[in-house]
């Protein structure tokens, strides 16, 4: 379980608004310490660091798309919590790798581990690379450390260093807190790590430049990333036109640029892709819309097969749905006629719209 795998990131997917007077994360139900400044402040690293490889997201998506849907009932049946499905998206990048060390498997079972959970392991059969057995097994393992530890944010860390070490090193140090406990530099980045990827996947408007609240614009160093929003932001139903100043200089808000000069007229576009809006009956401002891809999409150094869905926040300007479906301005979500955005009237018959690269 030792594959250190750099996720690749850019803007789309599940998102959620920022509320309150602090950003609360939290990991299966536990919630992580924001307000101490050294994790705050941590996390933010890590996601910074996936930031810089954020190209590949909508490839990854299309993984989770297949895999998500196996892995989500096994949790449930198993009475894990669903966060544990972002464990192998940073184990393995749901691939069947074999690491330095000999862990193989989209879960990164190590052979010894592999076989006390059940799984067999031959060079001519190995069930570490069998997407269901090896759910199965991750599942009772993870039964297994949470009966040891009593967190399942403890036993996410066990999963990487095994129970052992994670006992010794509470017992040494006398203390349960895993944010507290000093760790091997690979277990103390591992549930930021995962949170990383929960919080891009859950709430990317929050960290990708370009689009929601922007933290790297964030004027006060002392300050953590997490603070209340400036007063000036706008929020969602508010004119997308509408100028912003930032104020306090903690916050950018950025959100789709739709202005009277260019609403309505048909971008310049160098290729078209057809593609199938998903219907939405009580579509409100900020909710997520999926679109099926009906062509092959290029765009941007990404490929995405046909037939995949994609999905974005959309925001309604004068009757129009605009949405960011996270290639910045390189690709325009467009209704059948070529005109940017769609009315309300198709995504409630679910019609066929277009994507043009610009």
């Amino acid at each position: 379980m030792r594959i250190q795998l750099k996720i690749l990131f850019v803007v789309s997917l599940w998102l959620c608004p920022l509320t309150g007077s602090a950003q609360q994360v939290n990991f299966c139900g536990e919630f992580v310490p924001m307000e101490r400044d050294f994790v705050s402040y941590k996390l933010m690293d890590v996601i910074k660091g996936h930031l810089k490889y954020r190209n590949f997201l909508p490839v990854l998506k299309a993984k989770t798309d297949i895999y998500f849907p196996v892995i989500i009932p096994i949790l449930h049946q198993y009475n894990i919590p669903e966060d544990f499905k972002y464990l192998p998206v940073v184990e393995s990048g749901f691939t069947n790798a074999t690491s330095a060390v000999g862990a193989q498997g989209v879960w990164q079972f190590m052979p010894e581990t592999a076989a006390a959970m059940g799984l067999e392991v031959r060079y001519d059969n190995d069930e570490r690379n069998h997407l269901l057995k090896s759910t199965h097994a991750a599942c009772r393992y993870l039964q297994q450390l949470y009966s040891q530890l009593h967190s399942w944010t403890l036993a996410a860390a066990a999963y990487n260093a095994g129970a052992g070490n994670i006992s010794r090193n509470m017992k040494r140090q006398g203390s349960s807190d895993y944010y507290q406990l000093v760790l091997n530099d690979e277990t103390a980045q591992y549930i930021y790590k995962i949170i990383a990827i929960k919080q891009l996947f859950e709430s990317p408007e929050l960290y990708m430049p370009g689009f929601g609240y922007n933290v790297f614009n964030k004027g006060n160093a002392n300050m953590s990333v997490f603070s209340t929003p400036a007063s000036s932001i706008r929020q969602p139903g508010e004119a997308a036109n509408k100028q912003v100043e930032n104020n306090s200089g903690d916050f950018k808000s950025i959100r789709i640029t739709v202005d009277t000069k260019t609403r309505g007229k048909l971008p310049v576009a160098s290729a078209a892709f057809a593609a199938k809006l998903q219907k939405n009956n009580t579509f409100e401002d900020g909710q997520l819309i999926s679109v099926l891809l009906l062509d092959d999409l290029q765009a941007n150094g990404v490929y995405i097969r046909k037939n995949t869905k994609i999905s974005g926040r959309g925001w309604i300007v004068s009757n129009r749905i605009y949405v960011d479906l996270g290639f910045g301005n390189t690709i325009t979500l467009c209704d059948a006629g070529g005109k940017k955005g769609v009315p309300a009237d198709a995504l409630k018959a679910g019609r066929d719209v277009r994507l043009l690269k610009i």
